[in-house]
């Protein structure tokens, strides 16, 4: 048994070398079928003020993760390729479920991206929910596609794959928050479902640095290659 654990903890550990090795991967980002897909880029998360900012303000901080977002939907958008992004969002009526797990229950309990009106958006401006500031040119462009609100951590509750699909995209670069949680749970269902993801690693943020490693070892196993924002906005003029 000691000896089983001792494998796992080498693998685990290798697979964190692995994510570095992988930066290496021979993509075309300017092919016309990738897309930059960004994650809750929203205030609750990134804006001092949020309700959950102090969680990852640290490794917010430690990976300039609020720049390196900034500068990938920059050259993405000089480069006309595509950018999805895919929100969080609480309405009123999911603080009725009977079972929620426990971050979601706290999630709501904190009324972290809580919105009051799921039709017509009334006072999402400038809520936790809303989007952060400084991305806003970029994602409300006319030409960004935003899906609807996935609920738990994944977009098997949103219609991200479908507006994928509909756009031609079969390789995803990916960056957001949280990343051991919704970027981590988006990474295993677009490659469940066949896509190709490159997931910037430091355009991220996790609630703390072992979160933070933790996702990182999960991208190493799962993602067809993990680089940082400097090699990707580098492969992104290419």
């Amino acid at each position: 048994m000691k000896f089983i654990l001792l494998a796992l903890v080498s693998l685990l550990a290798a697979n964190v070398s692995m994510a570095s090795e992988k930066e290496q991967m021979p993509l075309n980002f300017t092919d016309g079928r990738t897309a930059l897909v960004v994650t809750d880029p929203q205030n609750d998360f990134l804006d001092e003020k949020g309700v959950a900012y102090g969680l990852f303000a640290d490794n917010i901080k430690a990976l300039d993760t609020i720049d390196n977002i900034e500068r990938l939907f920059k050259m993405a958008k000089d480069q006309s390729i595509p950018v999805f992004v895919s929100p969080h969002a609480y309405f009123t009526h999911d603080h009725s479920w009977e079972s929620p797990g426990a971050l979601q229950k706290q999630l709501l309990e904190l009324k972290v991206f809580g919105r009051k009106d799921a039709v017509y958006a009334a006072g999402l401006k400038n809520t936790g929910a809303d989007f952060f500031s400084k991305y806003k040119p970029y994602i409300l462009d006319g030409k960004t596609v935003v899906t609807s609100p996935h609920k738990v951590y994944g977009p098997d509750s949103n219609d991200l794959l479908l507006q994928l699909r509909s756009n031609g995209i079969d390789t995803v670069v990916l960056a957001g928050l949280a990343a051991n949680l919704c970027t981590d749970s988006h990474l295993r269902e677009l490659v469940e479902n066949g896509f190709k993801v490159v997931v910037i690693k430091d355009a991220v943020a996790a609630p703390g640095e072992d979160a933070y490693q933790a996702a990182l070892i999960n991208y190493g196993l799962i993602a067809n290659a993990v680089m940082t924002t400097a090699d990707a906005v580098k492969a992104m003029k290419n």
